[in-house]
């Protein structure tokens, strides 16, 4: 009988990564963490993607691991930013831990395929100003937060960026695109207005609804580089089994509800949400479903409730489609006045405006729902209530009860916390369309000073995870049909690969092709070494390198040269003092890149690793020539340091 086996080296036998029964730790979304992060930049590159599908897989990747904005025609205004030259994994990178502190490294990029971004996603013509970029984030959360039931929010309002990290690694940001409106100009201040000023702060824009067509199918586009979300994001719900169904033949064009098309669709499984994200007070944010009765775990799964409706005059709301007023620009308007909230949130000290702050009328320009204020949190109004389970509200009753308070945010059981803890829930309608609050609210329910990026990872924490070429290659199957053996392994794409075969596991056969993984799955067939009789034939897949990539700090991994970015202070423009040398520890190094002005420096530089020892930090030393006639031969020490890992 003929036996074909894979073979498992004896270190690689393990994972790398301990166990544990903590959600702060477990929760990241790390499977496809040996994943080039790839984006498709235009329609046109994704529906030739999408075409040329064929029994589950394209027959043509048009999709890219590189880009640059600038290579394209600007945007509506003329922008054109952000660019991606070397090739990055995506996403969680490393997660490591101290006693009271969990570290996140990410890429900040997402390992399920982005783009392509326009201007407008329903007209096409522009592409959006910018493509994303190595974000290169350390985030650290707190381990333990113990929030109690009875917590009282200290209202601290949410930031424009970061407000925490979705668990595969893209930034998480809050409801708003930091723009308004303008009342002296009768406009919304912004890139490329004519009003003075960015907004008056009466009137500040929705981001999903202002900026929603700008953003890809995953619900996702960038600051200049700076890649998130600000709601309900598909692509990641689907990967993490979050009742999302993806359809990869399928181009977006834009939400069906508004007439596009869709790759992604809203099909409920019956499952509780995963957590989804963590956010800068240390709670966890989940997806849209949870258990009816927030202390009842067996109670019935289902879609939570937003604290919020449009301010449209039904269940006591003023209606803003209703002329109250007369606005600056002379223009009769209903938005003469402030949602409740704004004082729960200590952002205004009133409802009540003078006519210089009223809005615009409600029209096709400015919508009901184009600023956050033309919302109402339920809690403010008659006829509503707070579900808090079956012993004191009795059966939940839709038009009656909402489950998420004016943070977005419930206390409740859960499958990673069956005692109870304070959650947020990304807010969706029935069709997944994602609805106000979105993910956040104008304000964190708890500290946000708990949580959020870090400058580095101090010495003694303990790893938990590691990514990209640091990922063990696993064997996932083994089939054998009509004599020829298909074995498929798990591996990190780029990395350059050999299988070798043995009879006996003595000695090997090392004289198999090298070839490169164009994605993190690799299968190889093999007709040639299948044993007859009785008998046996092992397998194992050497890496032999890995293709350039730029890692989670920014630094530029190639065959054991590194490019790696350092800050100096005090040093002058090289014109004023010409750059003449520059070693990392007592390497040589090659400057690639500088900038500097009168303060500070930043220089890229490349040298050769193969001589440091793992674990070990090494600063960057510039040497210069002063200024004429002394031209003092001069030196500056990088303020930060590269820290050498194994190869």
């Amino acid at each position: 009988m003929r036996t074909i086996h894979l073979y498992l080296l004896p270190a690689l036998a393990f994972s790398n990564q301990l166990a544990s029964a903590e959600p702060l730790l477990d929760s990241w979304y790390t499977k496809d963490a040996g994943k080039l992060a790839r984006i498709w930049e235009t329609i046109e590159s994704e529906t030739t993607e999408k075409e040329s599908y064929l029994d589950g897989s394209p027959t043509t990747v048009t999709s890219v691991t590189t880009w640059d904005r600038s290579e394209f025609p600007g945007n509506n205004i003329g922008i054109a930013a952000g660019d991606q030259t070397v090739p990055v994994y995506g996403g969680v990178q490393e997660i490591s831990f101290s006693d009271d502190s969990v570290y996140v490294r990410s890429t900040g990029l997402p390992t399920h395929v982005a783009g392509p971004w326009y201007d407008n996603i329903y007209v096409r013509n522009t592409l959006f100003a910018s493509f994303p970029g190595n974000a290169a984030m350390i985030y650290r959360f707190p381990r333990e937060t113990n929030y109690p039931q009875d917590y009282t929010s200290p209202n601290n309002l949410s930031n424009p960026g970061n407000c925490g990290l979705f668990v595969n690694g893209v930034a998480l940001y809050n409801t708003t695109d930091t723009f308004g409106y303008v009342a002296a100009s009768g406009t919304d201040g912004g890139p490329g207005s004519e009003a003075s000023g960015s907004g008056d702060g009466f009137w500040n824009r929705d981001a999903f609804v202002n900026e929603g067509p700008t953003f890809d199918s995953g619900n996702s586009h960038q600051a200049q580089e700076s890649h998130h979300y600000h709601a309900n994001p598909p692509a990641l719900r689907h990967l993490l089994g979050d009742s999302v169904d993806h359809d990869p033949t399928v181009v977006f064009t834009g939400l069906v509800s508004k007439g596009g098309t869709n790759p992604y669709s809203e099909n409920f499984n019956g499952q509780h949400s995963p957590i989804i994200g963590w956010v800068n007070d240390g709670l966890p944010m989940y997806g849209p479903y949870g258990y009816s009765d927030p202390t009842d775990a067996s109670s019935e799964v289902r879609l939570m409730i937003t604290g919020y409706q449009e301010r449209d005059g039904t269940n006591g709301t003023e209606d803003l489609t209703t002329a109250s007023g007369t606005n600056q620009q002379g223009e009769a308007t209903g938005r003469t006045s402030l949602p409740q909230w704004v004082i729960t949130f200590g952002m205004q000290s009133s409802t009540t405006l003078s006519a210089s702050q009223y809005g615009p009328p409600v029209n096709d320009e400015f919508v009901l729902g184009h600023y956050m204020e033309d919302y109402a949190y339920k809690g403010d109004l008659g006829g509503f209530d707070l579900y808090e389970g079956v012993e004191i509200d009795g059966e939940f009753v839709d038009g009656t009860h909402y489950d998420l308070n004016e943070y977005n945010v419930r206390y409740c059981v859960t499958p990673e916390f069956p005692d109870g803890t304070w959650a947020y829930f990304t807010a969706i309608k029935e069709n997944g369309d994602p609805t106000y609050p979105y993910n956040l609210a104008p304000a964190y329910f708890g500290d946000s000073s708990l949580a959020g990026t870090a400058t580095s990872i101090p010495a003694g924490v303990t790893l938990f995870f590691e990514g990209g070429e640091a990922l063990e290659d696993k064997p996932e199957r083994i089939v054998q049909d009509e004599g020829i053996v298909t074995i498929t392994w798990s591996v990190i794409e780029g990395g350059e690969y050999r299988v070798d075969t043995s009879t006996e596991l003595e000695t090997w056969d090392e004289s198999g092709e090298i070839f490169s993984a164009d994605s993190n799955h690799l299968s190889v067939e093999d007709d040639s070494s299948i044993p007859t009789g009785d008998g046996q034939v092992f397998y194992r897949l050497t890496r032999t390198g890995v293709a350039a990539y730029e890692d989670a700090t920014g630094a530029t991994i190639s065959e054991g040269t590194l490019s790696f970015p350092f800050t100096f202070s005090g040093v002058l423009p090289p014109e004023i003092t010409p750059i003449t040398g520059a070693t990392v520890g007592e390497v040589s190094a090659t400057v690639i890149d500088y900038s500097a002005d009168s303060t500070s420096a930043t220089a890229t530089l490349s040298f050769d690793t193969s001589s440091m020892t793992a674990g070990q930090s090494y600063s960057a030393t510039l040497y210069a020539s002063g200024p004429p006639p002394q031209n003092e031969a001069l030196e500056f020490t990088s303020s930060n340091s590269y820290t050498h890992s194994e190869d």
